[in-house]
């Protein structure tokens, strides 16, 4: 039993044996197999062919070896020199993409160029008449082949030489140079001038100096005047260079203070500040100082080489007569100031002698201002005529704003009548108070009645019509008359307050509406040696075409109306549609009744005193209303002396305009 153990035992240790055997034979074949499979190898082609035996093939990265002229590698990428003597290393990146042959062509080392050359300036380095190098320490590197080489420098002659250049070799350049020869001419005003070069004397001007190329240093000097410091150089470009100086005087200072301050302080006709001023020595100076308002300060000043003064300048006041008055009392206000009064007597005045503002104003009247220069060589004499704002335009040939709507004003000379009617007229009225009437001033009125256009004007707004204006109320007619004066300049004659008038001003020349008493004497004194009833005189029978009544033309619109006139209007008719009357004025008699300016009341007027300048009653509520109109259809309404109470706006109320001259 123990032998048949052995003998199993030893049975199976030989066959481990065997097993063993055979598995690391299989591990070789399989890591024979793998790195048959693996490994790759890639050949080099080195050119050119006489790199090719000097060539060195280095592995610089990645997982790869070399035998000889190939490269193997296990993948991945793989950098790869290949060096040569005189060639340029050449390096290559091998991929699992990259081809089985690998072609590499080396490129031959340059040569290189080298120059050290000591000499002022900068050189310039030509190859082939190309700029390749600025400066005087050369390193160039070329191709092998021929070239010619230059260099340029400012001071010498041209350089130039042929090379032919081998592969990676060193070539030192050591250029012949010759000096440029040159003669600098200097000259100088005035001449005689001592003339150094780098500190050496070499002459006085003018003067020829021969020089080498290079720079210098030049002095000139001459006494008396300031020396002249510059640079000059002889150069291949320029070897004859020139100078032309103009000497300058040693300077002096001259210290100038002035008093008042901020005037024009001139030196040599150069405007120039107060203080310290450098001047030519031995040259005549002119000082001026000058302010408006003090006499010139003037002086002619020659300063010592070197020397330093002080000019201290003060001025004396000038002072100018000025002589003045004016047509009318004024206000003169003097540069500003709290304004004096200027009367029509000439009256003196001193000012000082500079550019002086006068300011001449009074109320209603256009402001002058004037600027003068007073003097004390001569009196000043200002005779001041102020105008009205109205008289100014008319002087500046401005038309009238009345005259651009279409108003026409006359002039009329009022003289002595009797307003109201006598006791014993036909168709009087108890309201037809007498009242004795005198005027000592002209005045002026519209010949037509304003118009519905005209009064548009005012009111901002665009109207053709030419019918009069009506059925509106005195308030609203006298607004009219304010906006037309203040269009032309006048003093309103209205007293307003939010657009009501609370009075008026009796001395204004501004538009305002007749007075009862203008308009009654145009109505029956106006070119007539004694007064009449109605306008075209004392008949009764109406005559033709006269004015715009309530006729045979209204019968079916009235139920009163003239017998025996036929106007052939039934209504209201544009102005002026009717004949004017003795003194020009259209209307005056009829097509719309007419606002005045007086108050109407039924109190008793004066009638024992002659009344100047009437205006009629003081005070009131409601207005005279004068005149006959479209609708007027008895006789006694179409008297002069006929006067209605008006107290709101009627289609039948227009008005007319007037002011005093």
């Amino acid at each position: 039993m123990q032998i048949d153990d052995r003998i199993k035992q030893a049975q199976r240790k030989g066959a481990g044996g065997y097993l063993l055997g055979a598995l690391l034979t299989v591990v070789v074949v399989v890591s024979v197999l793998s790195w048959l499979f693996l490994v790759r190898g890639y050949a080099f082609n080195i050119g050119p062919q006489d790199a090719e035996p000097l060539a060195l093939i280095s592995v610089e990265s990645g997982t790869a070896w070399h035998v000889d002229r190939t490269v193997y590698t296990l993948g991945g990428t793989v950098e790869v020199s290949v060096k040569a003597d005189t060639f340029e290393t050449a390096f290559v990146t091998i991929t699992p993409d990259s081809p089985s042959n690998v072609e590499v062509v080396l490129q031959p080392s340059p040569a290189i160029l080298t120059a050290n050359i000591d000499v002022p300036g900068e050189s310039s380095w030509y190859v082939d008449d190309e700029l390749v190098f600025v400066g005087n320490a050369l390193e160039y590197s070329v191709a092998q082949g021929s070239y010619r080489i230059s260099m340029i420098n400012p001071f010498y002659e041209p350089w130039e030489t042929n090379i032919s250049a081998k592969r990676a070799q060193s070539i030192t350049l050591v250029p012949e140079l010759r000096a440029v020869q040159g003669t600098a001419n200097i000259n100088t005003v005035p001449s005689g001038a001592d003339v150094f070069i780098n500190n050496e004397a070499v002459g006085k001007t003018p003067i020829a100096v021969p020089l080498i190329g290079g720079k210098y240093s030049l002095t000139a000097s001459l006494k008396d005047f300031q020396d002249i410091k510059d640079e000059i150089s002889i150069t291949y470009m320029q070897d004859t260079p020139e100078r032309n100086y103009q000497l300058l005087a040693v300077q002096s200072q001259l210290n100038i203070s002035a008093s008042p301050s901020g005037g024009v302080l001139l030196i040599n006709n150069l405007e120039e500040l107060a203080g310290i001023h450098a001047l030519d020595a031995k040259t005549p100076h002119r000082v001026e100082y000058r302010k408006p308002g003090y006499f010139t300060f003037v002086k002619q000043i020659t300063l010592a080489p070197n020397e330093q003064r002080d000019l201290n300048i003060a001025l004396e006041q000038e002072l100018g007569k000025l002589t003045m008055s004016s047509n009318v009392e004024a206000n003169l206000s003097i540069d500003g100031a709290a304004p004096v009064r200027l009367t029509q007597q000439q009256q003196s005045i001193n000012l000082a002698a500079k550019a002086t503002q006068l300011r001449v104003s009074r109320e209603g009247y256009r402001t002058i201002t004037q600027t003068i220069t007073p003097s004390s060589k001569r009196e000043l004499v200002l005779n001041i005529e102020l105008l009205t704002e109205f008289e100014a335009r008319r002087k500046e040939g401005r038309p009238l704003v009345a005259n651009q709507i279409g108003i026409n004003l006359l002039r009329f000379s009022p003289d002595a009548f009797v307003m109201g009617s006598a006791p014993n007229e036909t168709g009087r009225r108890r309201n037809e108070h007498q009242v004795k009437v005198d005027f000592t001033r002209d005045f002026w009125v519209s010949e037509k009645e304003i118009t519905q256009a005209q009064y548009a004007a005012f009111k901002g707004q665009s109207s053709k019509s030419n019918l009069p204006q009506a059925d509106i109320t005195w308030n609203d007619a006298a607004l009219f008359c304010n906006w037309l004066s203040v269009q032309e300049g006048l003093p309103p004659f209205y007293q307003v307050r939010d657009n009501q008038v609370l009075g008026y001003t009796a001395s204004s020349n501004g538009y305002r509406l007749p007075t009862e008493a203008e308009w009654e004497w145009l109505a029956k004194k106006a070119k007539r040696s004694r007064s009449t009833v109605f306008v075209w005189g004392n008949q009764t029978r109406i005559p033709t075409n006269v004015g715009n009544f309530a006729d045979q033309s209204a019968k079916n619109n009235q139920l009163i109306v003239l017998d025996r006139y036929d106007d052939k209007q039934a209504g209201v008719a544009d102005v002026g549609s009717f004949k004017a009357d003795r003194v020009a004025l259209y209307d005056l008699a009829g097509n719309v009744s007419e606002w005045t300016n007086d108050f109407y009341t039924t109190a008793l007027p004066d009638t024992e005193q002659v009344q100047v300048n009437y205006m009629g009653a003081q005070r009131g509520t409601q207005y005279v209303v004068k005149g006959g109109n479209y609708a007027s259809g008895r006789l006694r309404e179409l008297r002069a002396a006929y006067r209605e109470v008006g107290e709101s706006p009627k289609p039948t109320i227009g008005f007319r305009i007037a002011r005093y001259q």
